[in-house]
């Protein structure tokens, strides 16, 4: 049920989890389905509010970004609340190490240990059947497909559950302020409301399920006023931290549309398939053809026809009008490389509460201009050498050297989709929390989301971190079953 601020605390419960956007309430939900209390505690209100979204501005250094203050969301439902309902799950290729960067780009899980949990996952996301991929002879790329249907928005669907379940004590308005620790256990919680209150939650389980940017910044933070009591080993906080870079590279003439699927769809998915990521030492890549209408294709021909005129003329004797050939305008999304040197930091501004504002210093590297070059020449091979067309790079992607590749400092940039910081690792000197999600060094504490990602794939993360997040809910549901 929902309470207010000064109600919190005053409920006895099995786990509190802080953050109510897709992993959190994912968690939340199921844990008390299975009979478990649980305080369910938002920073922001239950609906929009400026005051809320305000304490999400913070500065941005290294590489051009998103301003922090609109590249998430802060009420009820979290960022779910802008998202396209776009998804589809990591590939089991993105869980082991991959040539290019095998010391950062393996998890300790591989994508089996989140099976079990994807159809849960898809009824919460709304989540479609997606087809299997499929290989493109002769390209070295895949056919993908996403799902998409209408965006699952988590704010209508649990209202009413928030509001009335008896064993949940929902508490919006509840800020966290620190996280006490003894003898390698959070006992409490400290949250503050808007008015300088605080409140204190004990629980047997603690779980920091707030984003990809804020899951550092607070951890930060708490550990800053446990005198680094709370991760006794934050080398790696804030540290890898990724987005999935975003781009226009270029257009492609295709004499063959159906063999790419531009006959079936107007936006059309491709990735390179495992064998080429690991011959040309690259990462993940996603492609999306959106297919032109005639009248850029032929000015497109036109364009071609300038700089190469026999193939020009070539081209205009086909049947242009019988739709035997369409152009399409290509953009990416892509695998950013884990570096240290991407990471979320502590500002010395401070929020009106008084907390350090996050500072994110993102850089991408000459691996994250590779990757994307190279997954687009695949395709651009392909159509020169099988005569099937010709592609145009984007003129800031043509570059040879790819140190000397200058990413757009405008456009789309980046997908909003914030992940690492919080890394997994199989040991404390290489992240932050182990394969169960739960921080090195303390007994009770875990951390949910795209925040524990050690790295990202091409795909939007939301659906591999609620399918994670329901993992996590069965860990604290086996733990909790010995305690009886």
């Amino acid at each position: 049920m929902q309470i207010e601020f000064s109600e919190l605390g005053n409920h006895s419960v099995d786990v509190c989890i802080v953050g109510c956007g897709a992993a959190g309430l994912s968690m939340a939900q199921r844990l008390v389905r299975q009979g478990y209390r649980v305080a369910l505690c938002e920073g922001g209100d239950h609906e929009y509010s400026e005051r809320s979204q305000e304490i999400y501005a913070g500065e941005s250094l290294g590489d051009p970004y998103i301003p922090l203050v609109s590249a998430r969301l802060r009420y009820f439902g979290g960022s779910t609340n802008h998202w396209g309902g776009i998804c589809r799950s990591l590939d089991t290729y993105d869980f082991v190490a991959k040539p290019a960067a095998p010391a950062t780009t393996a998890w300790p899980i591989g994508r089996e240990a989140l099976e079990p949990y994807y159809a849960e996952a898809a009824d919460i996301l709304g989540v479609v059947p997606i087809p299997p991929d499929s290989d493109i002879p002769g390209t070295g790329l895949k056919r993908i497909h996403f799902s998409a249907p209408p965006p699952t928005r988590l704010k209508p669907k649990y209202t009413a559950f928030v509001q009335n379940a008896e064993a949940l004590a929902y508490c919006p308005t509840a800020n966290l302020w620190g996280l006490q620790t003894s003898q390698g256990k959070v006992t409490r919680a400290v949250f503050r409301d808007y008015a300088g209150n605080e409140r204190r939650v004990s629980a047997h389980y603690f779980v920091l399920a707030c984003g990809g940017i804020e899951n550092s910044r607070l951890l930060l933070w708490c550990n800053r006023q446990a005198d680094g009591q709370l991760v006794k080993h934050p080398e790696t906080l804030g540290r890898y931290w990724m987005d999935h870079p975003h781009a226009t590279i270029g257009r492609a003439l295709f004499l063959d549309p159906a063999r790419f699927g531009l006959d079936l769809d107007h936006t059309a998915f491709l990735a390179p398939t495992p064998d080429s990521i690991a011959e040309r030492r690259i990462l993940n890549c996603g492609l999306r053809l959106h297919r032109m209408g005639d009248e850029d294709t032929e000015q497109l021909i036109d364009d071609l026809a300038f700089a190469a005129p026999a193939l020009g003329r070539q081209l205009k004797d086909k049947a242009l009008g019988k739709r035997l050939m369409c152009g399409a305008l290509l953009r990416a999304a892509w695998e950013q490389e884990p570096h240290p040197e991407s990471r979320i930091e502590l500002d010395t501004a401070t929020d009106k509460l008084g907390m350090p504002r996050a500072r994110l210093i993102w850089r991408k590297t000459p691996l994250d201009a590779r990757t994307v070059r190279d997954s687009t020449l695949l395709l651009g091979d392909y159509l020169r050498d099988q005569n099937a067309g010709r592609l145009q790079l984007a003129p800031w992607l043509a570059n040879e050297a790819v140190e000397a590749i200058e990413f757009p400092a405008d456009g789309e940039i980046a997908g909003r989709h914030h992940m690492g910081g919080t890394r997994m690792s199989l040991t404390s000197d290489q992240g932050i929390v182990d394969s169960d999600c739960k921080v090195f060094g303390q007994d009770n504490f875990y951390i949910a989301g795209s925040s524990v990602f050690p790295s990202a794939g091409h795909a939007n993360p939301t659906l591999t971190l609620t399918q994670l997040a329901l993992r996590l809910s069965a860990h604290l549901e086996r733990r909790l079953g010995q305690r009886i």
